[in-house]
């Protein structure tokens, strides 16, 4: 009789158990689903097939063999100037701002040092100076646009970019000495800027000044090279805005 009451009172008990063992595992089993479901879980990575550019036709390739290569000079890309090139940088160089700046420092030079003497040291003294050395610089400039058309020479000043001070100095003297040449621009030897600043002293000196003096023509190109060297300069040191380049081939 004990045996049965036990059993009966012991029953309930086996059942209730059973049951808060099955439902706490259903509840681990749900909480791990809603884990694995959560965004933060690491998810597996889709395989996809690497992409292969496409061959290129017959035409494209005939194209990238046929494209001309770009050379770089001084740090920036060369283009071999036409005619229109060569005379827009005449104008610049005799007539504009280039030209007016060696003019006027050459003409203070000489009213300072009273060269020539028989002009005097007054306003009309130095208006005599400033138009001489004015048709100095012009006679310079047709000399040089000449020599650039008969030997194929490209005279225009390329200031050197990213350069060191040594090597924009050298680039400024350079440029007296030196042209570019062929599409790559290389540069040679040539007398072309030495003729082109002796020919506008020694026709000064020969033509108007009070004295007849080629010698003294000779001496006075000293002022042409300072101004256009000093020029060259000025270019080397001033700021300017950087461009980056696509890799290209060097001259």
């Amino acid at each position: 009789m004990r045996r049965l009451l036990l059993l009966r009172f012991a029953a309930p008990a086996l059942v209730w158990l059973a049951g808060g063992s099955a439902s706490s595992q259903t509840s681990s089993n749900s909480d791990a689903a809603g884990a694995a479901q959560t965004p933060d879980a690491p998810r597996p990575v889709d395989a996809r097939p690497l992409q292969s550019r496409p061959a290129l036709t017959p035409e494209q390739q005939q194209a990238a063999q046929n494209r001309a290569p770009v050379y770089l000079i001084n740090g920036v890309p060369y283009v071999r100037p036409t005619a229109h090139d060569l005379f827009a940088d005449y104008a610049k160089d005799t007539y504009l701002l280039n030209g007016f700046v060696r003019s006027t420092v050459r003409a203070l030079y000489t009213q300072a040092r009273d060269e020539p003497s028989g002009w005097g040291t007054d306003i009309a003294g130095y208006g005599q100076r400033y138009a001489s050395s004015e048709g100095i610089t012009v006679i310079n400039g047709n000399v040089r646009l000449g020599m650039e058309f008969l030997f194929h020479e490209d005279l225009r000043y390329y200031p050197c970019r990213g350069c060191t001070v040594k090597k924009k100095i050298a680039n400024a003297l350079l440029a007296e000495f030196t042209a570019r040449h062929d599409s790559d621009g290389h540069r040679f030897f040539t007398l072309t800027p030495t003729i082109s600043d002796f020919s506008g002293p020694i026709i000064a000196h020969s033509v108007w000044y009070p004295d007849y003096n080629p010698f003294g023509g000779v001496v006075a190109t000293r002022t042409v090279f300072a101004t256009r060297v000093g020029l060259h300069l000025f270019q080397e040191f001033r700021p300017h805005r950087h461009h980056a380049h696509p890799e290209v081939s060097m001259p």
